[in-house]
């Protein structure tokens, strides 16, 4: 039998006395019911490489493995969603719906923003919003609010710690609470999809983003992170990947995944064999710990097991393992001619930030409050300030691709397609509520908990100002009317729908 995790109405949430009695009796009967849970399947002999080879193993959830236009593409558009509860879902679901006003050039005309996305990813919050749309697309819109925003997601939590039936958790050390968390988003929204059902609708390629509590890593769910444990990544519940993401420390347990690295005989990621020594023995190089971490991963007597916790924890804003990738194709022409990027003209990365501020008024008070607003305010600062930090090296790391991108396009001649060999432009664009004009509706929005439950009025109000953020971002608009191709119509007409949408 397969527990379920129903969740608490409220008029039920006030009936403390009968719980000591359901208690009593689901242990006389033997306590919960088993539920299973699901891991990761090791690659199949088929899909891994040779030794050597510049990834470990063959497609699979990556960009080289998702399916290409016709045409070689001539830009790189990423977007990141950062985390911050259904504040943030709700504010980068408006963001994706303003997308789909603001016109691209492209050789077949003005296309929509959205539909030129290459990838989406999703920390905590905005995960749900990554996911959803990766799986239903067009649909997603109208759809979304109903099956997850205005849902009362914080009863199902509840239901997790109040209903005995619920309590597989406190007798089975093999299941969590956030196994139960992961049922909910599969029945509610994501209905048995699996990361193959995401590769079978091509790009956006969407990345779910976690943080591996054991070393304090980003984690992101792809085939090249799933790569350094061995692990096929197609099969895995894209509903457990969201849960991971999700996962608050001490309210959820961990998301566990077995790694199966011995099965892979000692293969490496091909950027991995190019560090020199000096630079990963260098302590103030990011490549160089970059593979210092690899390598933990990639020895199976030190790594059995990776767990997985929220996502904000190690990187608020999902653009650090980006970042990285962008980082490690830099130092090879190979790589960058792999992946199909010497054609690459413009690359644009979007971090929608769905995150409040500190309260000014903090310092101006004796109390601070009890222990749960204390915790808010040390993680909220520490994520502020890592948050500063995330943008800085991703914006260097953005602009070596760019270099990088550059240097092997003059070496293959002075005109490439007919364009001059260095024009490769790049930028990094802060999408925020908390970079919104000042103004009343603004302290609103802010003020607007972080937490799975959140009112309706708020949920509109909150996608209306990420579409109109996104929307009225003048260097935003000003950067697309640069891309290679037709001229795009005037910004002012940005509230017309394009044409090809996803």
């Amino acid at each position: 039998m397969i527990a379920r995790c129903w969740r608490v109405p409220q008029w039920r949430v006030r009936h403390w006395r009968v719980l000591p009695m359901m208690a009593a009796i689901t242990l006389l009967l033997g306590g919960c019911a088993s539920m299973l849970v699901e891991d990761t399947t090791p690659l199949p002999p088929s899909k891994l490489l040779p030794l050597g080879s510049d990834t470990i193993s063959a497609g699979g959830y990556r960009f080289g493995g998702l399916q290409q236009t016709s045409e070689p593409p001539d830009r790189l558009i990423l977007v990141a969603m950062s985390g911050g509860g259904k504040r943030s879902a709700a504010f980068s679901f408006g963001v994706l719906k303003g997308m789909r006003d603001m016109p691209v050039p492209t050789r077949t005309g003005p296309q929509s923003l959205l539909s030129q996305l290459d990838g989406i990813s999703g920390i905590s919050g905005g995960s749900f919003t990554a996911a959803y749309y990766g799986l239903h697309r067009e649909a997603a819109f109208g759809q979304y609010e109903q099956d997850f925003l205005y849902s009362d997601t914080n009863s199902y939590i509840l239901g997790i710690y109040l209903y005995p039936w619920n309590w597989a958790w406190l007798t089975d050390p093999l299941v969590g609470t956030n196994d139960f968390m992961e049922r909910v988003y599969d029945r509610t929204m994501f209905h048995g999809a699996r990361f193959s059902d995401l590769a079978a609708r091509g790009k956006p390629l969407i990345g779910i983003g976690a943080t591996d509590i054991g070393y304090g890593m980003p984690f992101l769910f792809t085939q090249e992170v799933f790569d350094i444990i061995c692990s096929d990544l197609g099969p895995f519940p894209l509903a457990r990947a969201v849960a991971a993401s999700n996962g608050f420390p001490g309210l959820f347990s961990p998301v566990t995944l077995t790694s199966h690295a011995a099965a892979c005989g000692g293969r490496k990621p091909g950027w991995l064999t190019r560090i020199t020594e000096a630079e990963k023995n260098d302590p103030i190089s990011r490549v160089g710990a970059q593979a210092r971490s690899l390598e933990r991963y990639l020895n199976p007597e030190q790594t059995k097991y990776v767990h997985l916790a929220d996502g904000g924890i190690a990187d608020n804003l999902g653009l650090r393992v980006a970042g990285g990738m962008m980082e490690n194709m830099s130092q090879s022409h190979s790589a960058l001619a792999a992946e199909g990027f010497d054609r690459i003209r413009r690359i644009l990365v979007i971090s929608v930030d769905g995150e409040g501020t500190q309260d000014a008024s903090i310092p101006q008070h004796r109390m601070v409050g009890g222990l749960f607003a204390m915790f808010g305010l040390v993680s909220g600062t520490q994520i502020d300030r890592y948050n500063f930090e995330t943008m800085v090296t991703v914006s260097q790391q953005i602009q070596d691709l760019a270099k990088a991108l550059r240097a092997l396009r003059c070496s293959r001649g002075k005109m490439i397609d007919g364009a001059p060999c260095e024009d490769v432009q790049a930028e990094l664009m802060h999408v925020s509520l908390a970079g919104m004009p000042e103004s009343p509706e603004k302290q609103k929005l802010l003020a607007i908990p972080t937490g799975l439950t959140i009112d309706k009025a708020d949920v509109d109000r909150l996608v209306q100002a990420g579409t109109e953020t996104v929307t009225g971002l003048a260097p935003l608009r000003q950067y697309l009317a640069g891309f290679p191709g037709v001229q795009t119509p005037d910004p002012g007409r940005s509230a017309t729908r394009m044409p090809g949408r996803r």
